[in-house]
């Protein structure tokens, strides 16, 4: 039943709605009626509109001036020509002169990408080390990067060292500001 009345509601609000734009489109007609300025009517029995600014010449007379003025623009003037200058003098013929090219077109196309080395495929790219010679797991050699490293002691940086450093002052700066806050 409820679902009744809501579908009723909508189907009322519908008509309405539709009702409300067919007045609304008779009055905008009506209005364009009024403001529109009609002659005699036509062969339907409805009002023509006249259409403001048409000229009250013929068809065939604007064909006429039309001709005309093509004809007027086709025919040179010998100042168009320029045969004479508006003084009456005559124009110098001046040839233009050729266009010239700094390109040099003698000389062929090179590549400017490197060749490749040439080299055999059998070779190896460096002589092969043999298993007998390279340093076992277990062995201790003093070539070993890590254990001189950690035997190396690492001076200090003195004060006036990291004030020159602009990366520590940096750094300073920032440590600052995190573990003295003001707020």
């Amino acid at each position: 039943m409820e679902k009744l009345q809501t579908l009723g509601w909508i189907l009322i609000g519908l008509v309405v709605f539709i009702w409300r734009m067919v007045q609304k489109a008779r009055e905008t007609t009506a209005r364009e009626q009024r403001e529109r300025r009609f002659s005699r009517p036509d062969a339907s029995g409805r009002p023509r509109p006249v259409a403001p600014g048409l000229p009250a010449t013929s068809f065939e007379e604007m064909l006429r001036q039309m001709k005309t003025q093509n004809r007027e623009a086709q025919q040179p003037t010998p100042a168009d020509t320029g045969e004479v200058t508006p003084a009456g003098r005559p124009l110098p013929r001046e040839a233009s002169p050729v266009a010239r090219s700094l390109e040099k077109i003698d000389r062929p196309a090179r590549s400017l990408e490197q060749a490749p080395q040439a080299r055999s495929l059998e070779v190896p790219g460096r002589e092969a080390r043999r298993a007998a010679t390279l340093p076992r797991a277990g062995q201790q050699t003093q070539s070993d990067y890590w254990q001189r490293e950690q035997a190396r002691p690492e001076a200090a940086p003195t004060l006036t060292e990291r004030l020159r450093n602009p990366a520590d002052v940096r750094m300073a700066f920032v440590l600052g500001e995190i573990l003295q806050r003001k707020f």
